[in-house]
Parts: structure tokens; C-alpha cells; sequence
């Protein structure tokens, strides 16, 4: 998970998207992983609060499909 938002934080071979680089930050903070939050903290700041709603709610369609096609 960590992997694709810092893939797609930093642009490595895909266009830079904050939305989805959140969206994996906030699904890796939530099972535990620790430096997802703190790096979820700083992308926040970067971000209006319409990106923020959009990639919590593509967070929650990830889960209900079990990280399938996310």
C-alpha cells in the first residue's frame, strides 16, 4: 500500500496524483502502519478539502472491495 502512494506522491513513472497517493497513505495508516501517518500529514496540507473527501471516500470503496481493482 505504502508503495503506490509514494509512487504516486512523487510522480515515478505515473502523473502525481495527491488524491490517490492519500488514499493509500490513509488505508496503510489504518492497518497499522506508522510512518503512513506521518506522511499523511503532510500531504493534508497540500490538498483543498474536496481532494481530502475524495480520497476518503475512494478509501472506503477500496475496502468494501477488499483492495480488489483499487
Amino acid at each position: 500500500m505504502l508503495l503506490h502512494s509514494i509512487i504516486l506522491d512523487y510522480g515515478w513513472g505515473v502523473p502525481q496524483d495527491d488524491v490517490y497517493a492519500h488514499m493509500w497513505k490513509n488505508l496503510a495508516s489504518s492497518n497499522g502502519y506508522e510512518p503512513a501517518k506521518e506522511q499523511l500529514k503532510m500531504l493534508v496540507q497540500e490538498m483543498t478539502s474536496s481532494q481530502i473527501e475524495e480520497a476518503q471516500r475512494l478509501a472506503r470503496e477500496c475496502v468494501k472491495k477488499n483492495y480488489k481493482g483499487c
